[in-house]
C-alpha cells in the first residue's frame, strides 16, 4: 500500500539513507498503515496512483524527486563558519548555488541562496566551514498526473524524532480524513 524510493548511495548524500529508510518502514508498521489503507481504499489491490509514495533524497539535488511524492525527505546540512580560513576560495568555487562570497574576513554565506547541500563543508581543505546542524527537510502532498501538485514544506530542518512524528501524523491525517481514493495532496488542498 506504500512504496519508498531513495537515492543511491552517492558521495553527495549527507544523511544515512539506510537508517532513514528503516525509520520510515518502522513508522508504516507501527501505524498499521497497510491494513488501514486497504480499508480506506476498500481494496486489497490498489491502483498505481493509490499507492502512498515516499521519497528519500540524500541531499538537495533530490534525485529521488521528493517534491512530487506524497511524502518527501531531503537531507540537509547547514554550514557554519569556524576559525582557520586561509582565504583559498575553494568553498566559493565549489558552491553550486553561488551562495558563498569570499570576503577579506573569510567566507560569507547567503542563507537565501544556500540549499544546505554541504558541498562547501566537504571541499574546505582546512575545516573552516563545518556542519552547524544536519537533518531532514520534510515535504508532503506532492503528485504528478492529471492535476500535478508540488509538495508543501512541512518542516525545514527536522531531527529523527520530528521526522517520525510528522510522518505518523501525516499518515493518520490521510487515513482518518481522506476520502476513498483521495491522494494526500488533494486532502491537503481540501482541508
Amino acid at each position: 500500500m506504500y512504496s519508498i524510493e531513495r537515492c543511491r548511495n552517492c558521495p553527495n548524500s549527507i544523511i544515512d539513507l539506510d537508517a532513514v529508510e528503516k525509520l520510515v518502514k518502522e513508522v508504516f508498521e507501527s501505524t498499521a498503515f497497510n491494513q488501514k489503507q486497504k480499508t480506506r481504499l476498500q481494496t486489497d489491490r490498489p491502483m498505481h496512483h493509490q499507492i502512498f509514495r515516499v521519497a528519500i533524497a540524500g541531499c538537495p539535488n533530490s534525485c529521488s524527486q521528493p517534491q512530487i511524492k506524497d511524502f518527501g525527505i531531503q537531507g540537509q546540512l547547514v554550514p557554519s563558519l569556524a576559525e582557520g580560513c586561509t582565504l583559498c576560495g575553494e568553498c566559493a568555487r565549489s558552491c553550486p548555488d553561488q551562495a558563498i562570497e569570499l570576503m577579506e574576513s573569510g567566507p560569507e554565506i547567503n542563507r537565501g541562496l544556500c540549499l544546505n547541500c554541504g558541498v562547501c563543508v566537504r571541499k574546505c581543505p582546512v575545516g573552516a566551514l563545518r556542519s552547524q546542524k544536519s537533518g531532514y527537510r520534510l515535504l508532503a502532498g506532492g503528485k504528478l498526473g492529471r492535476r500535478p501538485r508540488l509538495a508543501t514544506v512541512g518542516i525545514e530542518l527536522a531531527d529523527e524524532d520530528s521526522l517520525k512524528k510528522y510522518l505518523s501524523e501525516t499518515l493518520s491525517l490521510l487515513i482518518n480524513r481522506g476520502n476513498p481514493g483521495e491522494r494526500l495532496g488533494q486532502l491537503l488542498d481540501r482541508i
